[in-house]
């Protein structure tokens, strides 16, 4: 099976020991993915304030809530990601006249969550700028295409995270209001996903707890995408997450 760039820099395999620099305070998981509790520190104020500069208990913070809120863990890891965005730029949009309508998306009831029918729309509309370029591409371009473009958002301010305003775990916020969550986050994945007659399923739907799209591939198998844990891959185990 094919393995995309997004892929192959963003999979980090926690089964193999990553290289622990107490020194340098930093925690190489390997595939450019780097740990900087200084980055992690200075970039993280409001973490800073209530934990201080403790490098494993910034580590552990990561680990168990950075990841999803979907916070970058060092400067080289964010250089990457920039990059990786660039590389895989998508182009502007042409008509999606061949996407799945709304009203016949598979997951609606649980993407449309309190939004309104407007609303719904709109995020809709957004989210066809991401997915229309992408009809035809190979199910591994098109997950890989999805989470880049979602991750990118984060990356540059444009989505902010929030689990206490209005939308933050539904597309309207994502796309249009610029806040989110990692269930906002799934929620946005999974209307791209539907949109381009992708079936998926949200893992740990209404629960707080990390949150991803598992999605059914041509072989059998079944893929994570989760743009704010930064993986795009085979899942290890069925429900299994390389993170947690």
């Amino acid at each position: 099976m094919k393995k995309t760039i997004w892929i192959l820099l963003l999979s980090i395999c926690l089964t193999v020991f990553p290289a622990f620099d107490v020194a340098a305070k930093t925690y190489d998981f390997g595939n450019g993915i780097v740990f900087d509790s200084n980055y992690y520190a200075a970039n993280n104020p409001d973490v800073k304030a209530v934990y201080g500069t403790d490098f494993q208990v910034l580590l552990n913070h990561y680990l168990t809530a950075g990841i999803k809120e979907g916070r970058m863990p060092s400067a080289q890891t964010k250089k990457l990601i920039e990059s990786l965005s660039k590389q895989n730029s998508l182009p502007a949009a042409q008509p999606a006249t061949s996407l799945v309508p709304i009203n016949q998306l598979a997951n609606r009831k649980s993407l449309q969550k309190k939004m309104s029918n407007a609303e719904f729309q709109a995020a809709y509309n957004v989210a066809a700028n991401v997915v229309t370029p992408l009809i035809g591409r190979s199910r591994e371009d098109q997950l890989s295409s999805i989470a880049t473009s979602i991750r990118s958002l984060v990356d540059s301010g444009a989505v902010q995270y929030t689990t206490s305003v209005p939308h933050y775990n539904d597309p309207y916020g994502y796309f249009v209001a610029g806040v989110g969550s990692c269930a906002g986050e799934t929620r946005a994945t999974g209307l791209c996903l539907n949109m381009l007659g992708i079936p998926y399923e949200h893992v740990n739907e209404n629960q707080w707890s990390h949150q991803w799209c598992r999605v059914p591939m041509p072989d059998g198998s079944h893929w994570i995408v989760d743009a704010y844990g930064m993986y795009v891959g085979p899942e290890p185990a069925p429900y299994r997450h390389p993170y947690l």
